[in-house]
């Protein structure tokens, strides 16, 4: 998850342009919470002068990547601002964001929002609590610590599966591992407990290895049956952890591969490389029971599939790399630019993040063709560096997070809104696009008059 190679500048896109191109998108994601800076809900005051006076909080490192919505009933929970007061929050809405701990200075890497009087006057509460998230300057107890999460997932049973890489300052050269990664399940419903704490083998992480993204698979009413696939980006490889039996194995297969020359981003002005694999993942609709698993990697432009019952034939993957070919399937065609993450709605609507700042969608009854796939959100100022994104009910809810001014030394505008949380209907979205199959929608991509960025040329192309 290292850029190595990055630089600032490019082609400018004036006003005109820009407005054209937003106006290709067909729904509206609005900003629920947005912060310049992040910051916590120390103790007091003090606690937060002290912290960052100790350089152990250092604001503009703090990054959020990833955000879930818990919507079932939850206990009052008892929180103090940092300014002191203190407020008991009955809502039945918990928000939960990862910031992962890629530079120094983030003394949490995992919160849940507790908003303030006022807009800008959102902090974050360390989940569970400041102790799992407080790094011992001693000697760090990897049982009980929360290192580094880059993404999580609440599954419908209330179950929160939170993934701990084990690694700090990912985006610095001082780089370390301080504990193996772990699978951390903790009960939303029932007083935060943890149900489960899964250390991965050692012989399943490789030097290389950044767990960066897990899709939860439940197959039962208990939940007992349930899968959780984990993408390894860096290391591209697919790690599928069986809840049932506790144990898990490493899936290795060439489409999780990087494609070298898509390693190439350009976003606001900001040229960087990035050799990830696998990030993507989405669950489609179960059909006889079994289900298809989508993903992408990160660098790359093409879609793949596999079924899911495959996934969970750990004899299958005993031996290493597997001839993919008839079990893993890859799109035929491509879309206009990388994308990050994506989700699957249960009508099976694939709706991803591109890197030129928009939503995309495609549905999964038709051809992974550019002409059943289409723009329904863009904004270059509200979703640079898309990185996050669940389905909660009937809603779209994702990260922009700016994430490419953090792969470089550029100083950006420390009173501008760096970090959004974003919520659109899914209907709005997807309404007047091939993508919703509903009587009485139209099947349309964007009219012959409406203009698209070509990614490569800093040129505006026709479409339609």
């Amino acid at each position: 998850m290292v850029p190595y190679r990055c630089c600032c500048g490019g082609g400018l896109i004036s006003t005109l342009m820009a407005a054209v191109l937003v106006s290709a998108a067909a729904g509206t994601m609005n900003v629920e919470y947005s912060w310049v800076y992040v910051d916590y809900t120390f103790a007091s005051p003090n606690h937060r002068e002290l912290a960052i006076n100790s350089r152990k909080f250092i604001p503009e490192n703090c990054v959020i990547l990833d955000v879930d919505k818990f919507h079932g009933a939850s206990e009052g929970k008892l929180y103090f601002n940092y300014m002191g007061s203190n407020s008991n929050s009955a809502s039945k809405q918990r928000v939960f964001v990862t910031i992962p701990r890629i530079k120094p200075g983030n003394p949490a890497s995992i919160a849940e929002i507790v908003p303030g009087d006022r807009p800008d006057s959102v902090l974050l509460a360390p989940y569970p609590n400041w102790k799992a998230n407080t790094i011992s300057e001693d000697t760090v107890n990897c049982d009980d610590t929360i290192i580094s999460v880059f993404r999580m997932k609440i599954d419908h049973l209330g179950r929160f599966w939170i993934v701990d890489v084990g690694t700090l300052d990912q985006f610095e050269m001082t780089a370390r591992s301080i504990c193996p990664p772990k699978l951390l399940i903790f009960d939303l419903k029932n007083d935060d407990r943890v149900i489960r704490t899964y250390k991965f083998p050692s012989s399943q992480v490789k030097d290389v290895s950044l767990f960066t993204n897990i899709e939860v698979d439940v197959r039962d009413s208990k939940g007992r049956n349930t899968f959780a696939y984990i993408a390894d980006t860096t290391a591209y490889k697919l790690v599928v952890y069986d809840f049932k039996n506790d144990e898990s194995w490493v899936v290795d297969q060439a489409y999780f591969y990087p494609y070298p020359n898509k390693a190439h981003f350009k976003i606001k002005g900001v040229n960087f490389d990035l050799m990830d694999g696998v990030l993507g993942l989405a669950l489609g609709p179960i059909t006889k029971n079994d289900r298809k698993l989508y993903f992408h990697a990160f660098a790359s432009i093409r879609e793949s599939w596999v079924y899911t019952n495959t996934l969970q034939n750990k004899s299958l993957f005993q031996n290493g790399l597997i001839d993919g070919s008839g079990t893993f399937f890859l799109s035929s065609e491509v879309r206009d630019t990388q994308s990050s993450v994506e989700i699957m709605t249960d009508s099976g609507v694939l709706i991803y993040a591109s890197m030129d700042n928009s939503l995309g969608c495609w549905n999964s009854q038709d051809p992974f063709t550019t002409k059943h796939t289409y723009t329904i959100y863009k904004s270059d100022e509200d979703f640079q560096f898309p990185s996050g994104m669940k389905i909660v009910g009937d809603k779209v809810w994702a990260v922009s997070c700016q994430l490419q001014n953090h792969f470089t030394t550029m100083v950006t505008n420390r009173k501008s809104v760096k970090y959004r949380v974003l919520v659109g209907r899914v209907d709005d979205l997807i309404k007047r696009t091939g993508c919703d199959k509903r009587s009485g929608n139209v099947d349309m991509k964007s009219p012959p008059d409406v203009q698209n960025l070509d990614p490569t040329k800093d040129r505006l192309v026709f479409s339609g």
